[in-house]
């Protein structure tokens, strides 16, 4: 290490067999703040975990590890390898195997701030992500969030796909219904001003005046334009022009069928949702016709909620959007992983549904057994359904 000859080291076959204990530790050189340092990889499960050590620290972690928690040891180096293995007695064989002249495959030392293409970088300081804690003020994520900083980027680049469908030469409405803290409507505005240099004006929308209070104050903090937060219901909300992109994340049960439809009559060009406790089905779904999943409980739920986001979709297709269901991030940071994306298509004045997807959603429901549900009462109450002889 020392030398820098260190390319990789693995630590594996755990002495502690419990859910909770890490399975392997991969150790790799890492170039932060034009230093080399040693990150460490432990995997736990599906989940990793990292820390990032200098060389004097790096190399007594490993010694503490090798024999104790881990049995056996592996050591790419620029000249060869080494392997350590450790009985249950403690006792240790090492084999040396040295890599021939001019076959050493070397290694490059990753940049850490740049290890990941991400569209919002670690390695960088991001105002927003610093003062919603998830940042240093060094500009590095904090450990425990870095889950967190994870998903936001998944989601800007959703983002980032829907404004590169969009005229370049126009301002973006974007209206955050359910926002919450906010993480993400920053993020969105980040994306927009800083990254892709568009012009914004955007309002995100909640119930809580408490969180709506410390999302304007950041906001102040930092002199960010064209951002705003309200407290207020979904329906009592209307917009003073054009909507360009609606969004709708984690709103519960039929909050988000209510974004969902409103964001349709305003005939936003983009509808981003992500759906969170689908309970509206479950309590509606015919069990003698599901009587498996009516068995068991949890199984029921899930089927409700999947049953529903396709209703969800569906519907949307029949008043004029181009409809997919995505995986928004890991199902090993949220159950809740599904995003509902709509982008408007062109539709005859009429804006009646389009048969043909009208027709799968009836046999869909009569499969099913359940009568119209929320979204679609939404859309008919909105005259955006026009079901009659369809």
């Amino acid at each position: 290490m020392q030398e820098g000859n260190f390319l990789k080291g693995v630590l594996s076959k755990s002495a502690d067999k419990s859910p909770n204990s890490a399975s392997r530790v991969d150790v790799r050189p890492v170039i932060i703040r034009n230093e080399t340092q040693f990150q460490f990889t432990s995997r736990i499960g599906t989940q990793e975990h990292h820390q990032n050590f200098a060389v004097p620290e790096a190399a007594a972690h490993i010694c503490e590890l090798a024999g104790t928690v881990f049995r056996d040891l592996m050591i790419f180096t620029k000249t060869g390898e080494v392997t350590a293995r450790y009985s249950r007695k403690g006792v240790c064989s090492i084999k040396r195997r040295t890599v021939i002249s001019g076959n050493a495959t070397e290694l490059p030392v990753a940049a850490h701030d740049r290890s990941r293409n991400y569209l919002i970088p670690d390695g960088q300081p991001v105002p927003f992500l610093i003062a919603t804690g998830i940042m240093s003020k060094q500009g590095h994520v904090v450990a425990k969030h870095y889950k967190k900083f994870r998903q936001i980027n998944r989601y800007v680049e959703f983002i980032k796909d829907v404004v590169d469908q969009l005229p370049a030469d126009i301002q973006i409405h974007i209206v955050d219904f359910g926002c919450g803290k906010s993480y993400l409507t920053f993020a969105t505005h980040y994306l927009l001003t800083k990254t892709m240099n568009r012009s914004v004006s955007m309002v995100g929308l909640d119930r809580r005046p408490d969180v709506v209070t410390t999302c304007n104050r950041i906001v102040t903090e930092l002199a960010l334009q064209d951002i705003r937060f309200e407290a207020g219901d979904i329906a009592d909300y209307s917009p003073n022009s054009k909507v360009n992109i609606a969004i709708s994340l984690h709103a519960c049960d039929t909050a988000t069928d209510d974004a969902i439809a409103m964001a349709a009559q305003w005939k936003a060009d983009a509808i981003l949702a992500v759906p969170c406790c689908q309970h509206e089905l479950a309590s509606k779904l015919n069990t003698e016709r599901q009587p498996l999943f009516a068995e068991h409980g949890i199984l029921h739920e899930r089927f409700s909620s999947l049953a529903t986001d396709a209703i969800r979709a569906n519907l949307l297709e029949c008043v004029g959007y181009s409809t997919k269901v995505i995986e928004f991030i890991d199902t090993e940071h949220t159950p809740k992983n599904l995003l509902i994306r709509g982008i408007r298509r062109i539709v005859h004045p009429s804006d009646s549904p389009d048969r043909q997807y009208w027709q799968k959603l009836q046999t869909f429901s009569s499969q099913l057994g359940v009568p119209a549900l929320r979204l679609q009462q939404k859309l008919e109450e909105y005259g955006l359904l026009h079901v009659e002889g369809m």
